[in-house]
């Protein structure tokens, strides 16, 4: 995982640098100043999640391998905004850098990026991939670039999304008819309902209650999610579908990174990776935390046949892929050894 990782930073220095045409002068052989730097930073997250402790790290490691000089201000809890709103606010330099989960792969790099599609990859490795993959990660790059305006310059591990409900669902079958929110990503939307359900767009804020007045009868989310917004309130089972594996997506405006002295665009790559890798390391951990508080809140964990609930999706899966990019089908052909 670490050379995936690595390659992928190298990946985003290479686009950021070929972006950049140009080097700082010298300066006439005297050390310049050194630059100080204050950053707005988003996420849409609640306060406590995985990516929020990841966020808070950051902060503090690139103001300390900076001295001081790169100050990030971090605003969570969709204080700034929704996801779909930072993704315009980081456009247009309004904010400078913003975490991103599946929106960035339906709203930035759009028909580019497949690992939005659920019940296809089958670990946080095999995503990242994705991302280092010569051919298809430079067109994602490419696209972060034209169409937001945006580098990528990191990647955090997520729980698998689960699905919760108001009832058991054990298999694909017992979807018919289930009202089911998902956020306004079309694939997502595409592959429930092939499946049988009856998908609502409704915003994460909303969630909550749209569960407890049904509106909806069920949603689905990694479990930091789940337990930030006490989801196990009005939806008490939790089927273990894990079908989909995300990634958290760091991005920063490409006007903001390009201004940057190369040795501090270094700085904050190294201080957003070993927060990325801290992250990574307490997931698991947290993870089981999280189950256990959300079954101490009587929550239900209902397992399920994976290979199943994939099988049953293939139809949808198919049909989402129609809109992607030959790039992206031919990966993912290659992928499922198809």
């Amino acid at each position: 995982m670490k050379k995936v990782i690595a390659v992928l930073l190298a990946l985003s220095m290479v686009f950021a640098m070929a972006a950049c045409g140009a080097t700082p002068a010298d300066n006439g052989g005297e050390a310049a100043e050194a630059k100080t730097y204050e950053f707005t930073m988003a996420s849409s997250d609640a306060t406590g999640t995985v990516i929020g402790l990841v966020g808070e790290k950051f902060v503090e490691l690139a103001d300390q391998y900076s001295d001081g000089r790169i100050k990030i201000t971090f605003h969570q809890d969709a204080t700034l905004g929704n996801e779909l709103e930072n993704i315009q606010q980081i456009k247009m330099g309004e904010i400078d850098i913003a975490h991103f989960g599946d929106n960035f792969g339906s709203q930035i790099a759009t028909g580019i990026d497949p690992t939005l599609v659920p019940f296809i990859f089958k670990s946080a490795d095999d995503v990242k991939a994705v991302y280092a993959d010569e051919k298809l990660g430079k067109a994602i790059a490419d696209a972060a670039k034209s169409s937001a305006n945006v580098y990528l310059i990191g990647t955090q591990n997520r729980t698998p999304r689960l699905l919760t409900a108001s009832k058991e669902i054990k298999t694909p079958a017992e979807l018919t008819g289930l009202k089911i929110r998902v956020p306004e990503i079309e694939s997502w939307v595409t592959v429930w309902n092939s499946m049988g359900a009856m998908c609502t767009v409704v915003a994460w804020a909303e969630t909550y209650s749209a569960l407890q007045t049904g509106v909806v009868d069920a949603q689905e989310n990694p479990i930091d999610n789940i337990c930030a917004n006490s989801i196990y309130d009005v939806n008490k089972y939790i089927m273990n579908t894990e079908h989909m594996i995300g990634l958290h997506h760091w991005c920063i405006n490409c006007d903001v990174f390009d201004a940057m002295d190369p040795a501090d665009q270094e700085i904050l790559l190294k201080a957003l990776k070993e927060a990325d890798d801290w992250g990574d390391a307490e997931l698991d951990a947290m993870a089981v935390e999280n189950k256990k508080k959300a079954a101490d809140n009587g929550a239900t964990f209902i397992d399920v046949d994976k290979d199943e609930w994939a099988k049953a999706a293939q139809a949808g899966i198919e049909k989402a892929l129609e809109n992607f990019s030959q790039e992206a089908k031919d990966y993912i052909s290659a992928y499922l050894g198809n």
